[in-house]
């Protein structure tokens, strides 16, 4: 985990969005967010294990969630309808994909333990939810607002990361067989 790169990709996607999007207070926020990432990331080993795949997805999977946009032409990189949602989800994928596997701390262990395939399907549908959960109040807003780039990129982000939360705690459980049967009496 490369935390140059991390910090080089969360400052292209505020680019990107400032490109698309001029707006002030937006830019310092992104550039806010990326410093703190950045931080994260030169200081990753003081650590949870785990945020190292929370800083792959804020990063990498950020700029490529961004891509689809850019190679469309989309006025928003978070266009409401499922088909660029796909592809969103495709650019992340395809961009955090080998540098989770190889350098994310909590996969290495997973992969030790031998359910590194299981704890990657369990974040990676965390995930998922979680940015379908987080596109859906972008169905209600009113196109056309230069900030509506900024908000869709927030919320999918967040998303991301409460969904692997979710995951997080999930596979937890799972792992540890603490989850009783549905009508037990425990």
């Amino acid at each position: 985990m490369n935390p140059y790169l991390i910090s080089a990709a969360c400052l292209a996607q505020v680019a990107i969005l400032a490109a698309r999007s001029p707006w002030r207070e937006g830019v310092v926020a992104g550039v806010g967010i990326s410093l703190v990432v950045a931080l994260l990331a030169f200081t990753r080993l003081r650590w949870g294990a785990h945020l190292d795949m929370y800083l792959a997805m804020l990063s990498h999977g950020g700029f490529g969630m961004l891509a689809p946009a850019i190679h469309s032409g989309a006025a928003c990189p978070h266009e409401f309808h499922w088909e660029h949602y796909a592809a969103m989800s495709a650019g992340m994928w395809i961009l955090t994909l080998i540098p989770v596997w190889r350098g994310a701390r909590c996969v290495t262990e997973a992969r030790r333990q031998g359910r590194g395939f299981a704890l990657l399907l369990m974040d990676g549908l965390g995930m998922q939810i979680g940015m379908g959960v987080a596109h859906l109040p972008l169905l209600w807003v009113p196109m056309g607002d230069a900030r509506l780039s900024w908000l869709s990129q927030g919320l999918m982000l967040t998303g991301m990361g409460l969904g692997m939360m979710a995951a997080q705690w999930f596979a937890a459980e799972w792992f540890n067989e603490q989850i009783p049967a549905v009508g037990s009496s425990e």
